[in-house]
């Protein structure tokens, strides 16, 4: 009795019975044999083994085609961390296959010049799919060829499918990216904290969340975006009662801009309401070993607290210097394990001041700053920036008013030597000279715009040192249920357009304001789209915009009655500007500010 064996991939071995023997040179035998798990008989090759009745055997080697690589999805990403690939596509994938981009000199593996990124986390789903990751921080900015590679060595190639970009890096608020960090956060303690995240783009992106706990990482999941859309996220969902830290990634490498609301209920005494309070920043789009933050007291009432979020993998160590207002600056140092999150107290390390913070670490961390006054009944809060500049600009601003508003301006000397500062307000009817200043060395000092201003007055606020500052505004005004306030980081360059994740508009009183500060000495137009958590519904419209004035714009003005981020761009050629974004609910009980991520 002859038999015969065939074997796929060496793996599996089916019995062939011989129905007929031709001579000495043929056969032929008969199995059913059924598709494979993508219902494919493409890949249905195999080893034949024929064993004489002596026991004597010979091998027919089976062969396989090549694989061919049709298409990547998404076709590009920043060079700022991992992107998920979530559909490679083509013919001929077995499983145990490679994936690579191969770029640069060399358009081939064999090329010893080229550079080549491994795929990461490979399924081969059938022989037509492909999902994988790419860790691309560090790879060259350029155009790569996807190439697929199965255990046999026989590769296929699409040339130059996949693009690498470098992130937009300036100084001052974080630009749009597709990655953001979020240091401050709480579902303890009596917070509730929301996380809005806005897509400027004409495509669905999907988001991964991460949150850095005292747990270390926690998955927040993913979900996805519509074009031209925002997204709320709540993470209480996935943390219940926890501090924490927030990371959002574009998994597919488009740009998007993130921000954190923290809210929480004032004291209403013996009555059984709630009253809200809240703060607010934009996120930062990348970690840095020298942050800046001009803003902080632990005196009159107020406590202060600066959060670290640690994403490396190695603990780091903080030199925090409290850059006191009227002393010399105070250094104490910070431990933050790996991947979580730290909160301190200033009043601990400094008792009862007024202090700018600057924070140097052994390796890139994001912190941000925390304030609350009179037992937690009002609060603000801001990120820092990593690069101070002679010039800072703060959009928003106002005095007076039926509201009481009051205006600070925190400026930072972060020098060994004495700094010259002066402040130059911005109102609707032009400029406004402003106070000049000697600053010590590493000091900060603090400007109360209603002594310059007459009541009912809207400004924006230019700062210029001789050396490099950072400045920083709050605001306070009167409520119903006693002082409220809000606060943003200062620019320090104009830009082409503006990403502001969060905004509200509702007839039961959320306001959404939209101020735009124009720093040329022309007249320009702006365009401003309010995006919908839809992306349905949205609202554009133009205005004019005077030379080195602002313009106040409130989103209800537009019919939008929910949710919606703002996109303000410059219909000026070569003419930028600087936004904020201004929200206020419970009739003004309640507000935040801040600035929103930008692009050039």
């Amino acid at each position: 009795m002859h038999v015969i064996h065939c074997t796929r991939s060496g793996l599996v071995s089916i019995l062939l019975a011989v129905l007929v023997l031709i001579g000495a040179v043929a056969c032929v035998c008969s199995r059913p044999v059924e598709a494979d798990r993508s219902g494919s008989l493409e890949n249905l090759f195999f080893d034949f083994t024929g064993i004489r009745s002596s026991g004597t055997s010979a091998v027919l080697k089976g062969t396989f085609p090549e694989p061919t690589v049709t298409g990547i999805n998404p076709a590009w990403a920043v060079n700022a961390g991992t992107v998920r690939i979530t559909d490679l596509t083509g013919t001929g994938f077995r499983d145990g296959a490679r994936v690579f981009l191969v770029g640069s000199t060399g358009m081939s593996t064999a090329d010893s010049s080229a550079i080549i990124v491994e795929g990461q986390k490979v399924t081969v789903h059938s022989d037509i799919k492909i999902t994988c990751e790419f860790e691309l921080k560090g790879a060259p900015a350029g155009t790569y060829d996807v190439k697929v590679e199965n255990e046999d060595g026989k590769y296929g190639e699409l040339p130059g499918a996949f693009s690498v970009k470098d992130p937009i890096v300036q100084p001052g608020p974080a630009p749009a990216s597709s990655v953001w960090y979020l240091a401050e956060g709480s579902t303890a303690w009596g917070f509730h904290t929301y996380i809005s995240v806005e897509n400027p783009n004409d495509e669905d992106v999907e988001i991964e969340v991460t949150y850095n706990t005292d747990r270390g990482l926690v998955p927040g999941g993913t979900f996805f975006l519509a074009p031209m859309s925002q997204g709320t996220l709540n993470p209480g969902e996935t943390l219940g009662e926890r501090d924490f830290s927030t990371t959002v990634t574009s998994t597919g490498g488009q740009p998007i801009a993130v921000d954190r609301t923290m809210e929480w209920g004032k004291d209403a005494g013996n009555l059984a309401v709630y009253i809200p309070e809240a703060h607010n920043s934009i996120g930062v789009t990348a970690p840095a070993a020298k942050w800046y933050l001009p803003e902080g007291s632990s005196a009159r009432g107020f406590e202060c607290w600066l959060l670290i979020q640690n994403p490396n993998d190695t603990e780091a160590t903080c030199q925090v210097t409290y850059m006191i207002e009227g002393e010399g600056p105070v250094t104490v140092e910070k431990n933050i394990p790996a991947n979580a999150r730290r909160s301190y107290s200033m009043a601990d390390d400094i008792g009862a001041k007024d202090a700018s913070i600057k924070v140097d670490s052994n390796i890139p961390v994001i912190p941000e700053r925390a304030m609350y006054r009179n037992n937690r009944n009002e609060g603000h809060g801001s990120i820092g920036t990593t690069t101070p500049a002679n010039d800072y600009c703060l959009a928003e601003g106002a005095i007076g008013y039926g509201s009481n508003f009051t205006t600070y301006i925190l400026i930072q000397n972060p020098n060994d030597i004495p700094n010259n500062v002066s402040v130059t307000f911005v109102t609707g009817g032009g400029e406004v000279a402003g106070p000049v200043v000697t600053m010590d060395p590493n000091s900060r000092k603090t400007i109360r715009v209603n002594d310059y201003l007459p009541p009912d007055t809207d400004v924006s606020t230019h700062v210029h040192g001789d050396f490099p500052v950072i400045a920083e505004r709050a605001m306070y005004w009167d409520s119903q249920w006693g002082e409220s306030c809000h606060d943003s980081i200062g620019q320090a360059q104009a830009h082409a357009a503006f990403y502001l994740p969060d905004g509200n508009a509702t007839p039961w009183g959320d306001e959404t304001w939209t101020l735009v500060l124009n720093p040329n000495d022309s007249d320009i137009e702006v365009e401003i789209s309010y995006l919908t958590s839809e992306g349905t519904g949205n609202k554009t419209f133009t205005a004019a915009i005077p030379a080195n004035s602002r313009r106040t714009f409130n989103m209800a003005d537009q019919g939008i009655d929910g949710r919606a981020s703002v996109l303000v761009t410059s219909r000026t050629a070569g003419k930028k500007i600087m936004c904020e974004r201004s929200m206020y609910w419970d009739s003004r009980t309640a507000g935040t500010a801040t600035t929103g991520g930008f692009s050039d």
